[in-house]
């Protein structure tokens, strides 16, 4: 018998729709095709699921898979980084977001600071993000003990992916080199962030 906790993983459902909301503004046309993806019983749970409560991964993951399939991963991840602006913007994320700009003033790599502190406002036992400074202007985002679910969905990785982007993209650097890694076999992933 495992001594490893049963995962959950979930998606706040408030987050989950905006996000996939987003893809129409990105690519008009391309939510319809988005939701033409899913099944019946998994749109209804993303249509009616209170904001505030958990989209269980039996759901979630065809938004993910359903926007991988109709942009490909490149517009995908573009699309997830685009979203961030306007998702910020939302009640789930407003206050947090808004304290930590006001906090640091949009200096480069600050706000991704905050990352793993306002994971769990978004997501439910997918993953334990780690933000980690590795020199002057160059930060990183860790995501160890990714569950095994993210990897069978691998567009949690790009979602994540392009999330660390839009963040980024809050602070205005300059000249940024982004690189984000993947490493199914060590269960974890990382971003890392170098501007001039």
């Amino acid at each position: 018998m495992s001594d490893t906790p049963e995962r959950h993983p979930a998606a706040r459902a408030s987050a989950a729709r905006d996000n996939v909301g987003h893809v129409e503004i990105y690519r008009p046309g391309a939510l319809a095709r988005v939701r033409a993806l899913i099944p019946e019983a998994s749109l209804h749970a993303i249509d009616h699921t209170l904001g505030f409560s958990w989209l269980d991964f039996e759901h979630d993951h065809w938004l993910m898979d359903a926007t991988l399939e109709v942009l490909g991963v490149e517009d995908a991840v573009a699309c997830w980084r685009s979203s961030i602006g306007e998702l910020v913007r939302k009640p789930l994320l407003h206050s947090f977001v808004e304290g930590g700009l006001r906090l640091f003033g949009a200096q480069p790599g600050k706000l991704l600071k905050l990352l793993p502190k306002g994971w769990s406002l978004a997501y439910r036992d997918f993953c334990v993000p780690r933000f980690q400074e590795v020199e002057e202007r160059c930060v990183e985002i860790h995501f160890e003990e990714i569950a095994p679910h993210a990897f069978a969905s691998p567009g949690y990785l790009h979602c994540w992916h392009g999330i660390c982007l839009g963040l980024f993209d809050l602070e205005k650097p300059a000249d940024p080199d982004v690189r984000f890694d993947i490493d199914q076999a060590g269960a974890r992933a990382f971003a890392r962030f170098r501007w001039s």
